[in-house]
């Protein structure tokens, strides 16, 4: 069998004396769109961030292809082998924030190719002409010399996605990547979304856009306090769901948007 692309084992998280995560497990097979739901406070957008240590876990196991790094539980600090696992780790995962990130002193045609010229060390012009390809797959090639503060929330989250594709990830990771667009703006990012599910790309994503968490994904994961209540495919977890708490979630979001 193909071995998983992500795994993660009994991940810890804790801030101060409060532990945000408790023994999560998560894996994702090629391909797997996987959207990660819950309630604010749940613990997805920490999870998500453990996974290429933007939030550093006090305890368990991440694997991404053949990079795997165990952590203790003690909350030391990472050893130096440990933090060149890391740094190839984040190279191969594209990650998609909530508020765009983008570099407000680079072109959008900048932004894309920053990381595949000046971390992968990949030839610049391939990484130009794979750049402009991207832009017209997420429809903006016309805006490929405009700077970020000239472009809408949706065109910006469309540029995020185009830039994680450039580094070429091996899964990526989805941050409510709708959650501070306008309501008009969200379709064109979710359509370009969808698109990379049906090329069958990896895919995490925390989402609250329940409807399309339950088209998009073949697996779902709802969240209660740090700890998966609830997990399977989505006509299981968003139609009968065994748990009596992600019950209640779902039919809430959908009452409140449908």
């Amino acid at each position: 069998m193909t071995p998983p692309t992500l795994t993660l084992r009994n991940i810890k998280k804790s801030f101060g004396q409060h532990e945000v995560l408790h023994d999560v497990s998560l894996t994702a097979n090629d391909g797997d769109v996987i959207s990660l739901i819950g309630a604010s406070g749940s613990g997805k957008s920490t999870l998500l961030r453990c996974i290429p240590f933007l939030e550093v876990p006090q305890g368990g196991e991440i694997q991404l292809a053949d990079e795997k790094i165990s952590l203790t539980g003690t909350g030391a600090a990472l050893t130096r082998a440990q933090q060149a696992t890391v740094k190839r780790i984040r190279q191969q995962l594209g990650f998609v924030f909530q508020s765009f990130n983008l570099w407000p002193h680079r072109t959008v045609l900048q932004n894309i190719i920053e990381a595949p010229v000046h971390v992968q060390k990949r030839n610049r012009r391939e990484c130009i002409e794979e750049a402009e390809a991207l832009l017209e797959k997420v429809g903006l090639y016309a805006k490929k010399d405009a700077w970020p503060a000239h472009l809408s929330g949706g065109q910006q989250q469309r540029i995020a996605i185009a830039r994680a594709l450039a580094q070429h990830p091996k899964a990526i990771l989805f941050d409510e990547p709708t959650s501070a667009l306008d309501p008009e703006r969200v379709g064109d990012v979710l359509k370009v979304i969808r698109s990379l599910a049906d090329e069958g790309r990896t895919m995490i994503i925390v989402t609250h856009e329940m409807g399309f968490a339950r088209e998009v994904s073949n697996k779902a994961i709802f969240l209660h306090q740090g700890v998966i209540e609830e997990e399977g495919p989505p006509e299981q977890v968003f139609s009968d769901p065994l748990s009596d708490r992600c019950r209640a979630f779902v039919s809430s979001h959908f009452q409140r948007n449908y």
